[in-house]
């Protein structure tokens, strides 16, 4: 009895240490690939430290691009091995960005200031001004990760265009050259400037309260190459989530002109005028009273407008 008794426990010691093998040879395995999935493998270009990354941004004067990952995010894993593994991502990342990987699990104040609600997301951040410039959440490949990074990037030197001389430090030298390509006094006097729409002020508070509330660059959101100020976070999340119920119609240019000859010229936020809660401008008294009188007639315009072609001495 004793030796069966021996036996059982001997027999059971020896299943329980080859169960105890088995998973830790799976925890092994499982924080392997976790390591080479999120962890700062050799050659990532992902900086680390969330302010030290800001920090070298303003230095050099480059855009800083945020990612927001989860060690338990699936798609956050699948852009590790096919996106960020790249040549292209690698050197659009390591020389026209400072980028940071940021864990969402471990800076959530982070997480609440960029608002952020889906992983993985990016968010791109004019490190001169503070704003965002952009924000794509979701997984995306290669191309569409490279078209968006570029873009926000391209917005960022439009902003900043002649003060943009950088010092990138490469391998075996140090090269002093302008962002993007970007030559030092290339934007000459009479060319567009970036565009804050309304004068800076609140689209959401003037659309729900007819209130003229002064907006912050702290909490600022492009739409259509246009850039809003918003009051406060929340501001900002709701004139995210849907500009174009808060953005003036037609990019701000007034409709009865632009009716009458085909011309995108700015508006004025000293005339507007609210129709179906739709904020529209005009250049002056007399326009917004052509509209009043048949309303119906300028808001049929079906013109695809771009930043680029609104005339304008200051954008309204």
């Amino acid at each position: 009895m004793s030796q069966a008794n021996v036996g059982r426990v001997t027999s059971g010691d020896s299943e329980w240490r080859r169960l105890l093998f088995i998973a830790t040879g799976l925890i092994v395995v499982i924080l392997a690939t976790t390591s080479r999935v999120v962890g700062s493998e050799s050659g990532s270009v992902f900086k680390t430290d969330f302010k030290s990354a800001l920090t070298e941004a303003e230095e050099k004067k480059l855009p800083l691009l945020v990612h927001f990952y989860a060690d338990w995010c699936v798609p956050c894993q699948r852009m590790e091995r096919e996106v960020f593994t790249t040549s292209t991502i690698k050197d659009l990342l390591g020389n026209r960005f400072i980028a940071v990987k940021v864990n969402s699990d471990h800076r959530q104040d982070l997480v609440r200031q960029y608002n952020v609600e889906t992983l993985p997301s990016d968010v791109i951040v004019d490190s001169l001004s503070g704003r965002v410039i952009a924000m794509h959440a979701g997984y995306q490949d290669q191309n569409g990760y490279f078209a968006n990074a570029s873009q926000a990037e391209a917005r960022f030197v439009k902003a900043h265009a002649g003060d943009l001389i950088v010092t990138r430090s490469r391998e075996n030298n140090d090269v002093a050259q302008t962002a993007a390509g970007v030559v030092t006094g290339q934007l000459e006097l009479g060319d567009a400037q970036p565009l804050v729409g309304l004068n800076g002020f609140s689209p959401i508070a003037l659309t729900k309260n007819r209130q003229w509330n002064r907006g912050s660059p702290r909490f600022s959101w492009d739409y259509k190459e246009v850039t809003y100020h918003l009051v406060s976070r929340e501001e900002l999340v709701e004139f995210r989530n849907n500009p174009e119920s808060y953005a003036p119609k037609l990019l701000g240019c007034d409709p009865v002109i632009l009716w009458e000859s085909d011309k995108a010229v700015a508006g004025d936020i000293r005339f507007g005028a609210f129709f179906d809660d739709e904020l529209f401008l005009f250049k002056s008294d007399e326009r917004r009273k052509q509209f009043k009188a048949n309303p119906e007639k300028y808001i049929r315009l079906q013109h695809a407008l771009k930043a680029d072609q609104v005339e304008r001495t200051v954008m309204r």
